[in-house]
């Protein structure tokens, strides 16, 4: 027998020796990640098997799909190490990693398919104080309760501050990897529930900046994170800033958050004026924030849908509404996500429905408002079927 097919069915003989329970211990194969992992065995199949997250000094520590790991476990005839790679991974309470114990094609999720593109969200408000950074973390943290792999990207380049609100003290930002300093992995910070925070810092605005090797650098890392979540939030600034009307004509679609105070109301009004101005078929939702009840923002909603349509030929979609709850602000003292502290509240519940109407209903991602051209065709809006990256830099450079 040769030495090839005799270490073949000693690594079969090993993976098959896996059993729920058992205690493994995982190592990557990534200057990245360094330590080795303790783990443990949850299911196995005839060639998969599902071990928990790793966890580093009570922290998730994000290994990528496609990464290729060992395991090192003990066996009835000694110690074997295995090569495997991670081929899917689950959030929430099931959060766990699932291994092949082969090497598969880049991107390969399990399903024999390239994973689906992922979503890019931008969340922004025409003033600031309407709870707009508060939103766009719990609205993550619900989405990925829903089995959703969520990154919140700060990108507000004044006052970021996505991880003082989640108690996270980032070494690095978004900046480091765009001076090529740090990769995106090193960056990235486990936030609660599975969540993925991305500081941000001035790093988006400095797109215009590289040159043509360092931003297609800094597009490889940003394609790996793509293929490592299905849904990216973009915190965005506030006002009728050229950054926050940037972020909005890129991204994929946008979260546009108000409260019931006219000056919000005319503010959020403005910011949909100016940013569809030179891209008219943006993929908006409306959401009203601290209303009193339910028909207090229906009624804000449908001014607003009516005179965007009416006015400024925008559609815009009513997504939902979030309460004024006192539970909201004591999560922020404590500097914890509302879903996690307080899962119960009026707040929580609302959330939960606004990320099941995106996930489930007609607001996936998909074909623009309708805005036609001469042919009476769609007329496709700037940059779309580009990265995301590649938009932002796009409108930057303008």
């Amino acid at each position: 027998m040769s030495q090839r097919i005799r270490d073949e069915e000693t690594l079969l003989a090993d993976w098959t020796a896996l059993q729920p329970g058992q205690p493994v211990t995982l190592r990557a194969q990534s200057p990245l990640y360094k330590g080795e992992y303790v783990c443990q065995v949850l299911e196995r199949t005839a060639d998969r098997v599902r071990i928990t997250m790793p966890m580093e000094q009570g922290r998730l520590v994000l290994v990528p799909v496609g990464t290729i790991v060992t395991l090192q476990v003990d066996t009835p005839t000694g110690t074997a190490e295995l090569r495997a790679q991670v081929v899917d991974r689950r959030g929430g309470r099931e959060r766990s990693l699932l291994l092949g114990p082969e090497p598969q094609p880049p991107g390969y999720l399990g399903t024999g398919q390239r994973p689906a593109p992922c979503r890019t969200i931008a969340v922004t408000s025409g003033k600031g104080g309407v709870g707009k950074t508060v939103f766009a973390i719990n609205l993550g943290i619900a989405l990925a309760e829903l089995g959703k792999r969520v990154c919140v990207v700060d990108g507000d380049l004044g006052t970021a501050n996505v991880d003082v609100l989640l108690n996270l003290t980032p070494q690095y930002n978004l900046a480091h990897v765009v001076a090529g300093e740090k990769n995106i992995f090193e960056v990235v910070m486990p936030g609660p529930r599975d969540l993925i925070v991305l500081p941000g810092g001035s790093g988006l605005q400095e797109l215009t900046s590289l040159d043509d090797r360092q931003f297609n650098r800094l597009l490889t890392q940003f394609d790996q994170l793509e293929r490592y979540v299905d849904i990216m939030l973009l915190d965005t600034g506030s006002g009728l800033s050229r950054s926050v009307t940037n972020f909005v004509q890129a991204a994929d679609e946008t979260i546009i958050l108000t409260t019931p105070e006219p000056h919000a109301i005319t503010d959020a009004y403005a910011l949909i004026k100016v940013a569809s101005k030179d891209q008219p078929n943006l993929k908006l939702h409306l959401v009203v924030n601290r209303v009193q009840d339910e028909s207090e923002a229906r009624e804000i909603a449908r001014k607003m849908t009516f005179a965007s349509q009416r006015f400024l030929e925008q559609d815009l979609r009513y997504l939902g509404h979030v309460p004024e709850d006192p539970s909201v602000g004591k999560a922020v003292r404590l500097q914890q996500d509302l879903m996690s502290s307080q899962p119960r509240s009026r707040a929580a519940a609302c959330l939960r429905a606004i990320a099941h109407r995106l996930v489930h209903e007609d607001y996936e991602a998909g074909a623009r408002a309708p805005a036609e051209n001469g042919s009476g065709a769609p007329k496709p809006a700037p940059g779309e079927g580009l990265p995301f990256l590649q938009r932002v830099r796009r409108l930057f450079s303008r």
